[in-house]
């Protein structure tokens, strides 16, 4: 499911000098003369009476690959340079989460059909699905920074407890597993 931007939005995305505006389209960082058009918070959000729509849920709601989210961008604000620009902001922190859950996201699944095709005897729908959990569409480069290797290991626990869930709610015990 894809979730749809609010109409016209494009003349507010830019200040009066026509530059792209960043902080200023949340409503956690109003500026003045300004009206913000998204929160960033993982739900809507009702101001003065006014709905600002997660943007968050917005970009989760694609089926996109993170760091490449060229038809989000262009949804959201009909210019990639404009993402571009929000990521290079004091933003990226926020948007590197979301990617975070993203990425968490995408894995479970594509685990999750590996345990599907796994009992019809699917070999290229497991290995499409291994392909996917095991990140094969990102190149492959030297050894990860420090960051990297934390981000990883914030995923895996993510990945970790999700799985544990659904085999919890399966019914099924992981045999070896104390």
């Amino acid at each position: 499911m894809t979730l749809h931007v609010p109409l016209n939005t494009t003349n507010q995305l830019k200040d009066h000098l026509g530059r792209y505006r960043t902080y200023s389209l949340f409503i956690e960082r109003p500026a003045p003369d300004l009206q913000p058009l998204w929160t960033w918070k993982d739900e809507d959000q009702v101001v003065d009476g006014i709905t600002y729509p997660s943007l968050k849920k917005i970009y989760l709601s694609y089926d996109h690959v993170p760091e490449y989210e060229y038809e989000f961008a262009m949804a959201a604000f009909n210019s990639w340079d404009h993402w571009v620009k929000l990521n290079n902001s004091g933003l990226r922190g926020i948007f590197a989460e979301w990617r975070n859950e993203l990425e968490i996201r995408n894995k479970a699944n594509a685990i999750r059909m590996l345990f599907k095709t796994s009992k019809e005897s699917n070999a290229a729908g497991a290995n499409a699905a291994k392909y996917i959990a095991e990140n094969g569409f990102v190149r492959k480069r030297g050894r990860p920074s420090k960051d990297e290797v934390e981000r990883e290991k914030r995923i895996a626990a993510g990945l970790e407890k999700e799985l544990e869930d659904d085999v919890e709610r399966m019914g099924l015990k992981i045999v070896g597993k104390n």
